[in-house]
């Protein structure tokens, strides 16, 4: 239920929808096949079944793509405190997400640019 609201609330054409072990159920990846995107649902071993060969190396294949995603998280949770809302509502929120979102952005540019800088003979200035 909480899936296909996901899937239906994203207004771009999707060819393939990437998601956690949470999201593992046939139900799930049904729903993706009668919409005609790939799934990319991490595979879920349950008790007494465990994975096959081909479902390990499938979330192998999967686990390469989605560290790159999981990494952009993890550093707006730990350079921006973004692992929990400083407001209340929806509007309020998305704002909060934007607007760190914008910051990181701005700061991974100001990184390139000043590796580009350094990388060019550049001296570093002292950090305060």
């Amino acid at each position: 239920m909480y899936f296909e609201a996901a899937i239906n609330g994203v207004h771009i054409e999707a060819n393939r929808v990437n998601a956690d072990k949470g999201s593992a159920s046939h139900a799930n990846r049904q729903y993706l096949k009668t919409r005609k995107i790939k799934s990319a649902i991490m595979h879920r071993a349950y008790k007494n079944k465990p994975l096959s060969a081909r479902q390990k190396l499938a979330n192998r294949l999967i686990s390469k793509k989605r560290y790159i995603i999981e990494q952009c998280f993890g550093t707006a949770k730990r350079l921006f405190r973004m692992g929990r809302a400083s407001y209340f509502g929806t509007v309020k929120v998305n704002a909060q997400i934007l607007m760190k979102s914008v910051c990181m952005n701005l700061k991974k540019a100001a990184n390139k640019i000043f590796v580009d800088e350094l990388s060019r003979g550049a001296v570093r200035p002292n950090a305060a």
